[in-house]
C-alpha cells in the first residue's frame, strides 16, 4: 500500500543560515513527485530531510499520519539511490542487492527469492555473479535501484540518479525508472536540476529556487502555463520581452512597439490599462512573416538542426531572442538578414513587470 508524504512547514537551518523556511507540499501516494531546480536551491537538503540525514528545525514531515520527524533513518522504511550508485566494489551484484535484507536479517531462502525477483523488476537478472567494475553505468545504477526497492520500503528516494551517465544513457534510464516505478506503484521522491529530465518521468514537479517552491503541478502545466518568469526561463528555453498591456472596449491588448500588437483573451480582469509586463515567448511560439505590422530585428546567428532552424536574432528594442522554425516552412534565412517576427498570442505568457508573477488567468 502506498503511502503520502506531507511536508508541513518544514525549516533547515546551518548555524546562522536559513535554508528552508516553512515550506509545505503534499504528495500523493504512488505518485512520482520531482524536487526540481537549480543547484544550491534547497532540493536535496529537502530529501535528506525526509529520510533522515538531515535534522529539522521545525514543522513535520509525515507519512500518512505518522509524523516522522524523531523517527531513526533506519526505522523509517525508505529506500534511497544515490547520485554515485554507492554499491560496493567488492561485492557482487547479488551481495550488494542483499546488503539490506542482511542488516535486517531475513531468511535466507526468503532472500534469495527477493533477490531474484527484484533482479527480473530492473532488468538485471543475467548479471547475478559479476562485480560492478563489470557492468556498465546504467546497469550499476539498476543495481543501486534494486538494491533501494528489495527491503520493500515505502517510499523511494533518488537524488540526482543519472547525472553520472552520458545522454544516451540518461534518455534509456529515465524511461527505465518510470516503468519500474509505475510497476512497483512505491512513492517516489526524484531530485534533478535537468528539466527534460523531470518532464519525461513525473507526475507532478515541484520547481524550487532559493528554499521556495515556485510552482507545483504536472509538467504540462507548468511547462505551458508558469507561475511566475523564473519558472518560465528554468523550465525549457524562454525569450523574456518588454511589453504594456492596452485595454479598449474591444478587449485587452499586449503592446510589443508602436505598430505592433496582439489582443488577449486570458489576461486576468486585473490588468491595467498602460501596466508594464514582461512576455515570455517560447522559440516556438514567433514566426517569420511579411507583416509590417511585426517586431523588426536581424539575424545574428544561424543554427541548421535538421528539421528546424534556430535563430537568433536581435530586436530593434535591443533585445536578443531565439527563433526555431520548421523547415518545410522557410528556407534558411542568411545571417544578418532583416526579418519581422510575430508571436502566436494564445500561447505566450504574460508576466506583472514588477512582481514577475503571471497575469494569465487560472486555467487558460
Amino acid at each position: 500500500m502506498s503511502v503520502a508524504i506531507n511536508i508541513d512547514k518544514v525549516v533547515k537551518k546551518y548555524e546562522d543560515h536559513t535554508v528552508i523556511d516553512g515550506l509545505s507540499l503534499h504528495i500523493k501516494p504512488g505518485e512520482l513527485f520531482t524536487l526540481l531546480g537549480p543547484s544550491g536551491c534547497g532540493k536535496t537538503t529537502l530529501l535528506r530531510m525526509i529520510i533522515g540525514f538531515n535534522s529539522i528545525e521545525g514543522g513535520a514531515i509525515k507519512l500518512d499520519e505518522q509524523t516522522i520527524n524523531d523517527i531513526p533513518t533506519n526505522k523509517r522504511k525508505m529506500g534511497m539511490v544515490f547520485q554515485n550508485y554507492a554499491i560496493f566494489p567488492h561485492m557482487t551484484v547479488a551481495d550488494n542487492i542483499a546488503f539490506g535484507l542482511k542488516v535486517n536479517k531475513d531468511d535466507k531462502k526468503e532472500m534469495k527469492k527477493k533477490i531474484d525477483h527484484i533482479m527480473k523488476v530492473v532488468r538485471i537478472e543475467d548479471h547475478h555473479s559479476k562485480k560492478p567494475d563489470k557492468l556498465s553505468g546504467g546497469q550499476q545504477q539498476r543495481v543501486a535501484l534494486a538494491r533501494a526497492l528489495v527491503i520493500n520500503p515505502k517510499v523511494l528516494l533518488m537524488d540526482e540518479p543519472l547525472s553520472n551517465l552520458d545522454a544516451k544513457l540518461r534518455v534509456e534510464m529515465r524511461n527505465a525508472i518510470k516503468d519500474i516505478q509505475q510497476e512497483v506503484g512505491i512513492t517516489t521522491v526524484y531530485v534533478t536540476h535537468d528539466q527534460e529530465e523531470a518532464l519525461a518521468i513525473s507526475d507532478r514537479i515541484a520547481v524550487m529556487n532559493k528554499g521556495v517552491i515556485q510552482q507545483i503541478g504536472k509538467p504540462e502545466n507548468i511547462y505551458l502555463r508558469p507561475n511566475n518568469v523564473f519558472v518560465s526561463q528554468f523550465i525549457g528555453t524562454s525569450n523574456v520581452v518588454k511589453a504594456v498591456v492596452e485595454k479598449t472596449t474591444d478587449g485587452d491588448y499586449i503592446i510589443f512597439n508602436d505598430h505592433y500588437r496582439e489582443k488577449m483573451t486570458n489576461l486576468r480582469d486585473d490588468v491595467r490599462d498602460g501596466q508594464e509586463v514582461l512576455v515570455s515567448i517560447r522559440p516556438q511560439e514567433f514566426y517569420v512573416t511579411p507583416d509590417k505590422q511585426a517586431i523588426a530585428g536581424v539575424v545574428n546567428n544561424t543554427m541548421f538542426l535538421g528539421i528546424n532552424t534556430h535563430y537568433f536574432v536581435t530586436l530593434e528594442s535591443g533585445e536578443k531572442v531565439e527563433v526555431v522554425q520548421n523547415i518545410e516552412d522557410h528556407s534558411i534565412i542568411p545571417e544578418g538578414t532583416k526579418v519581422l517576427v510575430k508571436v502566436k498570442p494564445k500561447l505566450i505568457n504574460v508576466f506583472d513587470a514588477q512582481s514577475e508573477t503571471t497575469l494569465i488567468k487560472a486555467g487558460e
